[in-house]
């Protein structure tokens, strides 16, 4: 019995915690902050891409011309900002979607606590009034919930976005965002940032303790 509960004091220290990663069986490129990645290799079955302390992976994009996306983080452990170009022009349904988790390689103390959207929206007719709405969700839920929905509109400038969503931490996020254009409306850019903040983990002392517990419960199991 000792020597069981020993191996699963063991294990219980050196098991990582289950993440479900995006499905990187092509290339994996690791960015700096402010790199660029075109967007022929994020719609690669397989391709995915490192940066900071998140992978990035499974992309795929309708109703939008070709392009690139940047990745822009301050620093190994922070939040990180996707911003997506290519034109959408008129009276047109784009969608993008994508999975974003925490790298359990690089950290173990990080998770993924909020979502943020907007795009830059223009008219193709100068003066002429445009608008467009951006929705987006996540997969699985989260709770509570991401329910963006946010417009824009040029001649006049208003709207509500960005638009973020704050939520419990989690370790991944599969994305989903659909932008919606109207008469004139012609986007450029989409803008997506994951924001992340630090959680407690058991420290060594603490396994340790949860160690010690499981042996005295053996104890009293002996003399019982």
């Amino acid at each position: 019995m000792r020597t069981f509960l020993l191996a699963a004091i063991a294990a219980i220290a050196a098991a990582p915690a289950a993440v479900a990663m995006p499905t990187c069986t092509g290339v994996t490129q690791t960015v700096s902050s402010g790199d660029a990645v075109p967007t022929s290799f994020l719609t690669t079955a397989g391709n995915c891409v490192e940066a900071g302390d998140k992978v990035f992976g499974d992309f795929a994009v309708t109703g939008a011309g070709s392009g690139s996306s940047s990745f822009t983080f301050l620093g190994p452990l922070s939040n990180v900002t996707l911003g997506f170009q290519g034109a959408i022009g008129p009276s047109s349904v784009a969608t993008l979607h994508y999975q974003v988790a925490v790298n359990p390689d690089i950290t173990t103390a990080m998770r993924i606590v909020g979502l943020e959207k907007d795009f830059t929206l223009n008219s193709n007719v100068a003066g002429a009034p445009a608008t467009a709405t951006l929705t987006g969700s996540t997969n699985p839920v989260t709770n509570p919930a991401v329910a963006i929905s946010c417009t824009r509109t040029v001649n006049p400038a208003t709207g509500d976005c960005p638009e973020a969503a704050f939520f419990a931490p989690v370790d991944f996020l599969i994305v989903d965002q659909t932008l919606t254009t109207g008469t004139n409306a012609v986007v450029t850019a989409l803008t997506d940032t994951i924001f992340q903040t630090a959680i407690d983990v058991p420290e060594p002392g603490a396994l340790g303790i949860l160690g010690l517990g499981l042996l005295g419960l053996a104890a009293v199991r002996r003399r019982t």
